[in-house]
C-alpha cells in the first residue's frame, strides 16, 4: 500500500479487521481522523493519516530527531511556498488581544520524500509568543493548514526578525511530538483541520535547536525573505509582501517621534499665548478654572511649561539622531521594505535647537517641583472636564500633560535622587467587609462627587463590575479620599495613599486589616480612620501577612515608611536605613501574623520594640 493513496471505509476496517460500524465508531470518538473528502457518497482518507494514527508513540521520544542540518539533502527544485499569511493563534487567553504569527509553509518532494516545512514568525505584534506559547502555535498550524501526517512530519522553525532580540536574524528548530488522544493509542483529534473546540492536552517537551540561514537555505531549496529591516516585521508589511507588492512600503517611526513633538509643540503653543497676556481667549481652556487672577498666575503657569517641554525635548533628540542614523545606514533589508521616517518640520525643528541649547543650571529641584504641581494641577482640571463634557475639554493639552507627568517625575530624582514623589492614589476593591472596613465606613461622609473630581470618580468606577454601579453612593473620608461603595453588593473602592500621614499616628491608634483585601487602615483614638500608606519607592503595594512573599515585605515597608517617625520627612528613611535589626523585626511581624485572620497591630507596640524609632548610626531622630 502506497501512503499516497485514498482508503475508503471499507479498506479501513479490512486493514484493522473491524466491522464498518466500528470504523465509524473510531473515526466519531477521535480515534481515527476525519475523512479529507468524499467521492460521491463514499468518504476518503489519507493513507498516510490512518498508518500514523495506527502507529502509536515512537519507540525512543515520539519526537522527529532533530537532523544534521549540513548533511540533510537539498530538494532537486527549491520547495514551492504554499502558505504565506498572518495567522491568528487561539486559545492564549493570558494575552488580552489574539497574538498573531507571520505563517510560511514550504512543500515539495526531496530525496524522495515529500517535504514539508513551516517557518513562524515573531511579528512585532506578537514578539514573546514564539517561544512561551510554541505549543499552541504548532496546534493552530496544523488544524488550519496540515493533515494528520504532514502534523506529525513536518519541520517546524520559529523566526525573530533582526533588531530583536538579537540584531541578526535568529532561526531556531522545533520538534514536536503531538499529543495523544486520552482514550488510546491514537493522534489527538486537536489536529482535524478547522479544530477548535479543544485546544488542550500537553506536548512532549519540545527539541530547541538554533540553526543559521544558510542551513534553512539548504532545507529550502532558496533563501526565504528574512531581512526585515528593524521595527518593520509587522502584521501589515507581511500582509503587503504577501500579496506581491515589494518593496512594502511603511511610514516608520518607532520612537513614536511624530507623538512626541505634537506634545512638545502644543505645551510651547500654550505658553507663548500666557506669555504675551492672551489667558483669557478661547484657546486656554484649563486657565480660567485655576487662575482667575490675571496675569501673574499665567506667568507661573508659563514657567512651569517651559520647564515641561525642556524634559519632553530629550527623548525627542534622541529620536531624531537615532532616524538620522538609519537614513544614513546602508540596510541591506531596503529591497524588501521601503521605510519612510517621520521628520520633523521647520518650527518642530527650531523648537528642539532651542532647547537643546539651553544651559542646565536653571534647572533646579524646586523649579521642577513646582512645575510638576502646576503640570499635575492643570492635567486634573483637563480631566474633570473631558469626563463631564465641559466647555472647557483639551484632549491634545491633556495628552500632553500626561506625557511631560513621569519625566519631571524623573528629572526630580535625578536632581535630588533622596526625594520621594508622591504617584498619587491606588484604586482598590475590597470585596471582604470586616471590621476595618467598618471602622472606615463610619467615618465617611456621603456626598459628591464634587466638582472638579469627576474624573477620580471614573477611575474608581472602571475597578468596578456592572452589577456593583446601579444603586452606588459615593463620599469622602476625613482625609478627603474619594470613596464608593454599594451598599447591596457590599463592594467597596478607596483611593490608597502612598504619601506620608500629614501627621505621625498617636500611640494610642492601631493598624487593621481584613485577609484577602490587601488594604491595611488605621484606628486613630479621635474616631478618624486612615488608609495605611504603602511606600512609593517600591513597585508593590498589596498588603497580605502570614507568608514569605512580597506581601509582608510590603507591610513591613510600609509599617516602617507610615508608622514610625523619620529625621527628615522630606527624605523619608527606607527599610533598610533602619538602625539594625529593624527590617528584620518587621518583616518577620508580618509574616508571623496568622494568615486567614484579621490583622491587628498597635502602634503603641510597633513603637514599643527595642530599637524602633531609633535613628540609624550617623542620623540625628
Amino acid at each position: 500500500m502506497s501512503l499516497d493513496e485514498l482508503l475508503t471505509s471499507p479498506e479501513i476496517a479490512k486493514r484493522l479487521g473491524v466491522s464498518r460500524q466500528r470504523v465509524d465508531q473510531l473515526v466519531e470518538r477521535g480515534q481515527l481522523p476525519q475523512p479529507v473528502g468524499r467521492s460521491g457518497r463514499t468518504r476518503l482518507w489519507r493513507a498516510a493519516d490512518i498508518e500514523l494514527a495506527l502507529a502509536g508513540s515512537d519507540p525512543t521520544t515520539g519526537r522527529p530527531p532533530a537532523p544534521d542540518w549540513d548533511t540533510v539533502p537539498a530538494p532537486e527544485t527549491p520547495l514551492h511556498l504554499d502558505v504565506d499569511e498572518v495567522l491568528t493563534v487561539p486559545g492564549i487567553w493570558s494575552i488580552d488581544e489574539p497574538p498573531r504569527v507571520h505563517l510560511r509553509i514550504w512543500r515539495g518532494p526531496a530525496a524522495g520524500t515529500r517535504r514539508t516545512v513551516v517557518l513562524y514568525g515573531a511579528l512585532a505584534e506578537s514578539h514573546g509568543i514564539i517561544v512561551n506559547f510554541a505549543e499552541d502555535i504548532a496546534r493552530a498550524i496544523a488544524a488550519k493548514h496540515l493533515s494528520v501526517g504532514e502534523a506529525r512530519g513536518a519541520w517546524y522553525f520559529g523566526f525573530w526578525p533582526r533588531g530583536f532580540p538579537h540584531p541578526e536574524p535568529g532561526i531556531h528548530y522545533v520538534s514536536f511530538a503531538f499529543p495523544r488522544a486520552s482514550g488510546g493509542s491514537l493522534l489527538d483529534t486537536l489536529l482535524r483541520r478547522g479544530s477548535r473546540d479543544a485546544w488542550n492536552g500537553e506536548f512532549e517537551n519540545p527539541v530547541w535547536q538554533n540553526i543559521d540561514r544558510a542551513q534553512l537555505t539548504r532545507i529550502l531549496g532558496a533563501e526565504p525573505d528574512l531581512d526585515f529591516p528593524p521595527g518593520t516585521y509587522t502584521a501589515a508589511v507581511v500582509t503587503e509582501l504577501a500579496s506581491g507588492r515589494r518593496p512594502a512600503v511603511v511610514d516608520f517611526d518607532p520612537h513614536d517621534l511624530a507623538s512626541q513633538l505634537r506634545q512638545v509643540m502644543r505645551l510651547h503653543t500654550y505658553r507663548g499665548a500666557l506669555l504675551t497676556g492672551n489667558y483669557t481667549r478661547p484657546g486656554l481652556p484649563a486657565l480660567g478654572l485655576l487662575a482667575g487672577n490675571g496675569h501673574d498666575e499665567a506667568a507661573r503657569t508659563a514657567e512651569a511649561l517651559g520647564i515641561a517641554v525642556r524634559v519632553l525635548v530629550p527623548a525627542a533628540l534622541v529620536a531624531v539622531d537615532d532616524y538620522r542614523a538609519q537614513i544614513a545606514a546602508d540596510d541591506r533589508g531596503a529591497g524588501l521594505v521601503e521605510r519612510r521616517f517621520y521628520r520633523p518640520g521647520p518650527a518642530e525643528s527650531e523648537l528642539l535647537d532651542r532647547y537643546a541649547d539651553m544651559p542646565d543650571r536653571d534647572l533646579t529641584t524646586g523649579a521642577v517641583h513646582r512645575a510638576l504641581t502646576v503640570v499635575r494641577t492643570l492635567a486634573g482640571a483637563l480631566a474633570d472636564q473631558a469626563e463631564t463634557g465641559g466647555p472647557h475639554a483639551d484632549a491634545a493639552l491633556l495628552e500632553a500633560l500626561a506625557a511631560a507627568e513621569p519625566e519631571l517625575v524623573s528629572t526630580r530624582h535625578l536632581l535630588d535622587p533622596t526625594l520621594i514623589d508622591d504617584p498619587g492614589p491606588s484604586p482598590r476593591v475590597l470585596t471582604q467587609i470586616g471590621d476595618a472596613e467598618q471602622a472606615y465606613l463610619a467615618t465617611i461622609s456621603w456626598w459628591g462627587p464634587a466638582a472638579g473630581d469627576a474624573h477620580r470618580a471614573a477611575a474608581l468606577r472602571d475597578h468596578l463590575w456592572e452589577k456593583d454601579l446601579e444603586g452606588l453612593r459615593t463620599g469622602y473620608d476625613p482625609f478627603g479620599r474619594l470613596v464608593l461603595h454599594n451598599p447591596t453588593t457590599g463592594s467597596l473602592v478607596v483611593e490608597r495613599p502612598r504619601a506620608l500621614p500629614a501627621a505621625p499616628y498617636p500611640d494610642d491608634a492601631e493598624v487593621l486589616a481584613t485577609h484577602g483585601n490587601m488594604t491595611a487602615f488605621v484606628v486613630l483614638p479621635d474616631g478618624r480612620c486612615d488608609i495605611l500608606p504603602t511606600d512609593p519607592r517600591y513597585t508593590y503595594d498589596d498588603v497580605t501577612w502570614g507568608y514569605g512573599g512580597s506581601g509582608p515585605d510590603t507591610l513591613a515597608r510600609a509599617l516602617s515608611f507610615a508608622a514610625l517617625p523619620h529625621p527628615d520627612p522630606e527624605h523619608p528613611l527606607t527599610l533598610e536605613d533602619r538602625a539594625p535589626g529593624i527590617d528584620t523585626y518587621l518583616t518577620d511581624l508580618a509574616a508571623s501574623q496568622p494568615p486567614y485572620e484579621p490583622l491587628s497591630i498597635s502602634i503603641r507596640d510597633l513603637r514599643s520594640q527595642r530599637g524602633i524609632g531609633k535613628a540609624p548610626a550617623g542620623a540625628a531622630e
